[in-house]
């Protein structure tokens, strides 16, 4: 190691009034880098969660007009009959009046 204490002192001397500069601009750029990959990692996350909220709407959306159709559908027989009821006055029939056809 370094025998000589007037050595020390000089490098610590030269380091405290030349060295400030270069040390502190050595401390921002690892600041900086490291402000990069945590925000590339946050970025990452953000646009995989972005992805898995747009397939989650997309099956929303898919199952969204599948009741759309089966509400249709099921209100479509409602309404003929409906209009039966009212246009050619169809009931349903009641126990006694139906017949069960049988092989």
């Amino acid at each position: 190691m370094l025998s000589n204490p007037s050595l020390i002192k000089q490098i610590i001397h030269d380091f405290i009034t030349v060295g400030k500069v270069p040390s502190i601009l050595f401390i921002l750029i690892l600041f900086s880098a490291l402000s990069i990959v945590y925000v590339t990692e946050q970025t990452r996350t953000t646009i995989a969660n972005n992805d898995q909220l747009l397939m989650e709407q997309e099956r929303l959306e898919v199952e969204w007009r599948n009741q759309l159709l089966e509400e249709y559908a099921l209100s479509e027989h409602s309404r003929v009959e409906s209009m039966a009821r009212k246009s050619q006055n169809m009931r349903r029939p009641d126990s006694k009046r139906e017949i069960i056809v049988s092989r």
